[in-house]
This record gives structure tokens, sequence and C-alpha cells, in this order.
């Protein structure tokens, strides 16, 4: 197995994501229910996503070593303490072959304070939709999910744009699913599924 993951994106799957673009709120016409996941942080707490029903969640794939990765992670930080009052969770889930040790000097370095989990291949799998065989996606990558725990936007790495608009771009995106969540249902209560 490789020592760290490609940033490069499978043929496949730039076709799939190609199509989705990275609009304002991503793959808004492919909503579908967030995949269940229960990874351990770095610390080795276990974190469930259902810990986090009724808020609004940033998934973020991410690699240690991935120069966009880092340079992302300040700006993404500062989105976090931004909007963790108003029911947004960041979620950050690593695949570096580092494991616990290579995600705790990455929030040493960054001062990460939004959770960070070591991630598997079958999240990526449910999420992004790699194969078990061919796992090369590009990082960072994101998926936006709402109070009721529906993906409804997925936004892959755009080197096109730089860290600062990319991350704008996703703080828009989360300016809109808090204000429609806020026009349908009180902040941090429980949708059932």
């Amino acid at each position: 197995m490789e020592r760290r993951l490609e940033c490069v994106l499978a043929a496949s799957l730039l076709l799939g994501l190609a199509s989705s673009g990275s609009a304002q709120e991503g793959t808004a016409g492919r909503q579908r229910p967030a995949p269940h996941f229960e990874l351990e942080n770095w610390q080795g707490k276990k974190v469930s996503l259902n810990e986090f029903r009724g808020k609004v969640v940033l998934l973020q794939f991410f690699q240690s070593g991935c120069p966009r990765c880092q340079q992302e992670a300040p700006v993404l930080e500062r989105l976090y303490r931004e909007y963790q009052n108003k029911g947004v969770v960041i979620l950050g889930i690593s695949h570096d072959a580092g494991g616990a040790q290579a995600v705790k000097k990455f929030a040493s370095d960054f001062g990460i304070t939004y959770q960070l989990l070591l991630g598997d291949i079958e999240v990526a799998v449910r999420y992004i939709g790699v194969t078990p065989l061919y796992y090369s996606f590009t990082i960072p990558h994101y998926f936006l999910i709402d109070r009721q725990g529906t993906i409804v936007g997925e936004f892959p790495a755009d080197d096109g744009k730089s860290p600062d608009a990319e991350v704008a771009n996703l703080q828009q995106a989360i300016k809109n699913v808090l204000a429609r969540s806020s026009a349908t249902s009180p902040a941090g209560t429980p949708s059932s599924n």
C-alpha cells in the first residue's frame, strides 16, 4: 500500500464529480442521506456522525501532508470558530498512513480545535464513491450535511481557487443551509428520519 494518498482524481471520479461541479452548494441535485460512520479521533475517542444530528456538519477528507490541506487548515479553523455557536460542526477525516501521530502534529501545527478523525477506506467509499481497488481521490474534499442528516453539497478541491476563496464558497453554502434550516425548525432541534 502506498505511503500516502495521491492528490489526483481517478478517471471514473473525474467524470462523476465534473458533472456535479463545485457551485455554491455543490451537488444540490444529488442530495442523499449522509452515510453513518463511527471513527476514532486522534486522541482515541470514538466519534459517531449521529452525535451531531440536529447540527450542520462540514465533513472534510484530508491528509496532513497535502499542501492544499495545510493552506486551508487555518482558514477552516477561523470558519469553525465563527460558526461553532450557531450549530455548525467541522469534522476532518484524515487519510494519513502515519495515523494518530500525524494527525496530532497537524492539529498542533495549525492550531486546529475542530474534531480530526482517523479515516478508513470504507468511509471514503460511501461518501466519495472510490473503490477499495482504486482509492485515489482529490483532497481536500468536502461534504455539507444539513440538520436532517442529508448531504446538501459536495465540494472537491478546486486548484483554480485560492484556499480563502474555496473556504468562502463553503462559508456561503453553510450560511444558506443555516438560513434554510432556521426557517423550518428551531436551531439545534434534532429531526427524526
